[in-house]
């Protein structure tokens, strides 16, 4: 019986050790930390833009471009705003 007391205490106490290793400790750790991760979010990400029209929100890669920085949700959008 106390050996299984022993091999549990050792679990906790490594199971401890992995937790406090794999935290950062310093405030310049956690910042670097933080720009590790943000290539990847930022890789991830589009710019959004509202439809003139609409109001709709979509990926500007998904819009249609009118006349100046306007864009639309869809071609009949965009005429239908011309066209007012």
């Amino acid at each position: 019986m106390k050996y299984l007391l022993w091999a549990v205490l050792l679990y906790l106490g490594w199971r401890w050790y992995l937790s406090k290793k794999s935290q950062p400790t310093s405030p310049s750790q956690e910042a670097s930390a933080a720009t590790d991760q943000a290539p990847e979010a930022a890789a991830s990400t589009e710019k959004m833009v509202a439809c003139a029209h609409c109001g709709i929100h979509l990926p500007l890669s998904e819009s249609v471009q009118g006349t100046g920085a306007l864009h639309f949700c869809s071609n009949e959008h965009r005429l239908r705003h011309s066209g007012s």
